[in-house]
């Protein structure tokens, strides 16, 4: 009986950690040095931007029994973060870090704060704030607002945000999915 328990054990545990979805990670690092003089004082800042772009390896279904199968392209979540260094210590003052997504073709960055998101769209040299995702108490649910709407957001299974709101010209619930760029 105690073999019994044990082997029990040992292939649950095997089932358990064989189930890790393998994907594609590169990370990129610049970090760029800056002399600032403000008449009075030289100062260096560090700013250091680091790219993280993770991707899902998913195979052809079609060929899902054959030794060497071609990969499907599946969506890139690319995450930036900038740090800077306005002492001379090793550790970086600040840390943000963004999500680029896309929505009507439209570029749009997600920048973590505190509370949630704070949402831009990027337009051709300029970013213009468009709205605040904000944490709820519920996983996976966050209240959205915007000069235009405010509405409900949450992470469907590929990574993009979804927000749904209520227009009141529609008389209808409408769904908006901000695609994450790839």
């Amino acid at each position: 009986m105690k073999n019994v328990l044990y082997i029990a054990v040992f292939m649950f545990t095997t089932v358990f950690f064989a189930q890790n979805k393998p994907k594609n990670v590169s990370e990129e690092t610049t970090t760029k040095t800056i002399t600032i003089d403000d008449g009075q004082e030289v100062t260096e800042q560090k700013v250091k931007i680091t790219t993280r772009e993770e991707q899902k390896i998913e195979l052809d279904e079609s060929e899902k029994n054959n030794v060497n199968q071609d990969i499907v392209a599946s969506p890139t979540k690319v995450t930036q973060t900038i740090e800077i260094d306005t002492e001379m210590d090793p550790i970086y003052n600040s840390k943000t870090e963004s999500i680029h997504y896309n929505y009507n073709d439209e570029n749009y960055v997600f920048k973590k704060n505190s509370k949630g998101f704070m949402v831009s769209e990027l337009a051709s040299d300029s970013e213009m704030d468009f709205g605040n995702i904000l944490r709820t108490s519920r996983a996976n649910n966050y209240y959205f607002t915007s000069n235009d709407y405010n509405g409900i957001g949450y992470f469907d299974t590929n990574n993009n945000f979804v927000i749904e709101y209520y227009d009141a010209s529609k008389n209808a619930i409408v769904k908006k999915v901000f695609t994450m760029a790839k």
